[in-house]
């Protein structure tokens, strides 16, 4: 399954594209902005999105473990778990946060980690950079310290469960379900806009160019205004004004949900090839929230050329592009082959449960 290759010879294996993605988003992320140029040395910082994407993406492994351990589908409770220890990790009231996870007090003193550490869990949570406050992500905390989902659209509920494209254990209806699920855990008005995001994704995991025509999540009912603009109008902009910045704003006015995927998807594919992934996202700081649509568009290209389109001079620099990029060969690792073990088989790798626990 993630050793498929592409159709075209030298193409990036899905391994490799699945970095991509990862990489892409942290790196648009962390580029996106028009209001500084892009230092000349010295660590690019990516934002909240991106570590909230990384807790998504964790929240996979651990999730593909439970599954091959338990056989439980229903997992979307793994990534409310995830979000609650990024916000710990972060210092916004971990005390209070506990309890609104599930397994923490059945766990309550429990040493689980090498460190010596409870709750939260995980090698991730022990990461130094994951405790920066890169930027905010006012929703997402609120209805964390709620324990429940607010009104909002913003584009955190979007950007955060791309990753949800590369679980390739379960079908991209699934995905599509999952991805829509995970975003309402906070923001109640992203809509479709994640299930179109993630079936898109998952469909140039397995390509070697940027589609020509999106793909209808099976979950979408009707012909909303928000699809058929993507579906119809948006590739007709690309086709008589590509790579506008007048065209851009327009497109993505806002930090929305909406404006980052209308507004990613023109720039990807007014830039889909694998030489212009740079220009496209320096290109993306144009809109009014150029992080967002950066993060969108990385992810896109990522997906569809691998983390091998991204140059390394600065690909090295990225603070979270070590961690993006074992997330993403953790996942393909798992996906080969069961790391968790089941009850009648050991382990094949013994750090996993500490590494990414079950629950």
């Amino acid at each position: 399954m993630s050793g498929a290759t592409h159709a075209i010879n030298g193409a990036a294996t899905w391994e490799a594209s699945v970095r991509g993605l990862m990489i892409g988003l942290a790196m648009g992320d962390a580029i996106g902005s028009k209001a500084s140029e892009i230092p000349a040395s010295g660590p690019l910082l990516a934002g909240a999105a991106s570590q909230l994407a990384a807790f998504t993406m964790e929240a996979l492994i651990r999730a593909d473990g439970r599954l091959q351990r338990e056989g439980q589908q229903n997992q979307v409770w793994m990534f409310k778990e995830a979000y609650l220890r990024w916000a710990a990790v972060q210092g916004y009231q971990p005390e209070k946060l506990k309890t609104h996870s599930r397994w923490y007090s059945q766990r309550e003193g429990e040493v689980i980690s090498p460190g010596g550490v409870g709750w939260p869990d995980g090698w991730l949570s022990r990461v130094p950079a994951m405790k920066e406050r890169r930027g905010t992500s006012p929703s997402t905390v609120k209805s964390l310290l709620a324990g429940a989902p607010i009104q909002s659209s913003g584009c955190q509920g979007l950007l955060r469960v791309l990753p949800i494209a590369a679980w390739r254990t379960v079908t991209v209806e699934t995905t599509e379900d999952y991805a829509y699920c995970a975003a309402s855990l906070t923001h109640s008005r992203v809509d479709g806009n994640a299930p179109i995001a993630v079936t898109n994704l998952r469909a140039c995991l397995d390509s070697d160019a940027m589609p020509g025509r999106l793909v209808k999540p099976r979950g979408l009912e009707g012909d909303s205004p928000g699809w058929t603009f993507l579906a119809q109008k948006l590739p007709e902009i690309v086709a008589t004004t590509p790579c506008v910045p007048d065209v851009l704003k327009k497109l993505a006015p806002d930090r929305s949900a909406a404006s980052a995927l209308c507004g990613g998807l023109y720039v990807a594919l007014s830039f889909p090839d694998a030489d212009t992934v740079m220009e496209a996202l320096e290109f993306a700081a144009w809109a009014p929230d150029g992080d967002s649509v950066a993060a969108i568009a990385g992810a896109f290209l990522g997906a569809v050329h691998g983390v091998d389109a991204f140059p390394i001079e600065l690909v090295s620099r990225l603070e979270l592009g070590w961690v993006m990029d074992t997330l993403a060969r953790d996942l393909a690792l798992t996906l080969r082959e069961n790391q968790a073990g089941t009850p009648k088989q050991a382990p094949v790798n013994p750090r996993w449960a500490t590494a990414y626990p079950p629950y």
